[in-house]
């Protein structure tokens, strides 16, 4: 397999979207959390810019209600965009690796975006666990 070298920079660092609903029941110091975690990756081909979108829903295992939610973004210029671009078209074809190494900078960013919002709420102690950025299927979209 050919390495592909991509020259990529942080542009921007955005929390788009932070909820927090106060439970319905008392809670326990120890209290279990459901991640569903969601990325998406939005091109605009004219700023060479990579968008991930990284969205987080926390949801009581207890009472399987949605404590509190969060949605970032971080914004990626790459120098050599025009390298990835699909022949005859708007379409831009990144590197899978590219793609996960922009999902782990994402899933930390917002881990770290998370903990600095919920300091001092009821939320304060849940913590974003460690998952495998390979792991997200994502979507490519290009932005108009």
């Amino acid at each position: 397999m050919e390495q592909v070298n991509v020259n990529f920079q942080i542009k921007g660092i955005e929390l788009l979207e932070i909820n927090l609903n106060n439970p319905q029941i008392p809670l326990n110091l120890e209290r279990t959390y459901n991640f569903n975690i969601n990325i998406e990756q939005r091109i605009n081909n004219d700023e060479k810019l990579v968008i991930v979108v990284t969205s987080v829903d926390l949801i009581h295992e207890e009472d399987k209600q949605c404590h509190a939610s969060i949605k970032t973004s971080c914004i990626f210029f790459v120098e050599n965009f025009q390298d990835f671009m699909v022949a005859n078209s708007n379409q831009v074809n990144l590197p899978d690796q590219f793609i996960v190494t922009l999902n782990s900078i994402s899933l930390s960013t917002t881990r770290g975006i998370m903990f600095s919002s919920f300091k001092g709420t009821f939320m304060h102690n849940v913590y974003m666990p460690i998952v495998n950025p390979s792991a997200f299927v994502t979507k490519k979209q290009n932005e108009v």
